[in-house]
């Protein structure tokens, strides 16, 4: 059983891995996900081999981009730390955030910025504001695929829970 545990840990590692995290962060989700228990700091730190500190700032970024979820146990002092087992959930999680962080963001601000370049007598402005307004459009663009990316994965959610 352990090998087979392995197996499926080391394929769900490179597929997290090919989303573009790092080597930590795909080895933390990875043994998050083929573990059935909650895992301490402690013991993520343990089984990944890298140390306390790292893991704990690794933990802290995947919570924060919201695919970790920590809890507190009554009585300890400790976090504990699980990832959602649905890959289609854990996908939506992502895409949302990083239209959260990422792309809205760009949105909101991008108007302004490009205003104060077209008003700006800098030799270079012209060029500044092509690369800026290209930039713009691209977010959102992705906003749309996002958003439409979203819908229609949980569209098949809702689709695939019905059977």
């Amino acid at each position: 059983m352990n090998s087979a545990k392995k197996e499926f840990e080391n394929l769900v590692y490179q597929g997290i891995k090919s989303q573009g995290l790092d080597e930590l962060c795909s080895k933390l989700l990875a043994i998050l996900y083929s573990e059935p228990d909650l895992l301490t700091l402690e013991d993520l730190s343990s089984m990944t081999g890298y140390s306390f500190s790292a893991v704990s700032a690794a933990m802290k970024m995947l919570s924060g981009i919201k695919v970790v979820e920590k809890t507190k146990k009554a009585g300890s002092k400790k976090l504990y730390f699980s990832v959602q087992r649905d890959m289609l959930t854990l996908t939506i999680k992502a895409v949302k955030s990083k239209n959260e962080l990422m792309v809205s963001p760009a949105i909101k601000d991008l108007p302004a910025i490009i205003e104060r370049c077209k008003t700006s007598k800098a030799e270079d402005s012209e060029e500044l504001l092509k690369i800026i307004e290209d930039y713009y459009q691209q977010m959102i663009s992705l906003d749309l695929i996002f958003k439409n990316l979203v819908e229609f994965t949980e569209k098949i959610q809702n689709e695939v829970s019905k059977k």
